[in-house]
């Protein structure tokens, strides 16, 4: 019940700080934006209308680059803030563990994510009935909660990370070279593995498994995939357009498989807390 006590603690800070609604507000915003732009392409376009489909397809790429730096700038400095202000030494002179203290700065940032993700959706919803006439609640359901799952696994990451280090500098450092890790030289990395394996940096029929597969690990794609398993439509996923034309090299290998990313995101999300409550146990303050 220790981390409880903190997770509410955290929560509670949030909204006295008004974090929780500006954090709202961002995703009414990006929801409503989102599938305002969406109509506004497919009428362009010449589309007679869209389905709830077309919309989480538009919506999915911009949640995978803002739900990431949210998550991440709450979950960063949870542990190595309070240890910088000396609030932690107090914190655990209280009935609380060390991992109490970290698992319940998970828990109540997660919640600070989940529910402004929840009403600024919710709100969203209204819109996206106004520009497009209907929906389908289950599937937008669905789209919803795996995006909380995603900033879940960010946060994970985030307070992994502030678990690991003394200062928040360091934490903040680690976290976003972590997304340029992701965002930009992962798809170098496979480029120049693909140079050396084949001599070209473009895949060519047929495109080897490995290349997919690599392709198919970071967070992001492995959201894809997840909402692709759920919803059972391939177009989420890194492997979609490959696979349904059989230009992969022995065919789908299982990282790339849509039911794959709910494994991966689990594993994003265990592996560094993991790390960073070992490595927060045995440091001293």
């Amino acid at each position: 019940m220790s981390a409880i006590a903190v997770a509410k603690k955290d929560f509670r800070d949030a909204v006295r700080s008004r974090g929780l609604i500006a954090l709202t507000v961002i995703f009414v915003l990006f929801t409503v934006g989102g599938a305002y732009v969406s109509t506004q392409i497919a009428g362009l376009l010449g589309g007679e209308g869209e389905s709830t489909l077309d919309l989480i397809v538009a919506l999915q790429t911009p949640a995978s680059f803002l739900v990431p730096i949210i998550a991440l700038l709450i979950g960063y400095g949870a542990v190595a803030g309070e240890r910088e202000s000396g609030s932690l030494k107090f914190l655990l002179g209280l009935p609380h563990t060390r991992r109490d203290v970290v698992l319940g700065k998970v828990v109540g940032r997660t919640a600070v994510v989940a529910v402004s993700i929840l009403i600024g959706f919710a709100v969203g919803i209204v819109a996206i009935f106004a520009f497009t006439g209907s929906i389908s609640p289950l599937e937008y359901l669905v789209f919803t909660l795996l995006t909380i799952g995603l900033g879940f696994v960010y946060v994970c990451i985030g307070v992994g990370l502030s678990s690991m280090t003394r200062s928040t500098t360091r934490a903040a450092i680690g976290a976003f070279g972590l997304l340029g890790l992701f965002w930009l030289l992962w798809g170098v990395i496979a480029q120049l593995l693909l140079y050396l394996t084949s001599g070209s940096v473009f895949p060519e029929p047929p495109i080897p498994g490995w290349y997919v597969a690599f392709l198919s690990l970071p967070p992001g794609p492995a959201y894809g995939s997840a909402i692709g398993a759920a919803l059972g439509e391939t177009g989420f996923t890194t492997a979609g357009s490959f696979e349904t034309q059989g230009l992969i090299e022995g065919g789908l290998p299982i990282v790339a498989e849509p039911w794959f990313g709910l494994v991966l995101l689990a594993l994003w999300a265990a592996i560094p807390l993991a790390v960073g409550l070992i490595r927060f146990d045995r440091v001293d303050l």
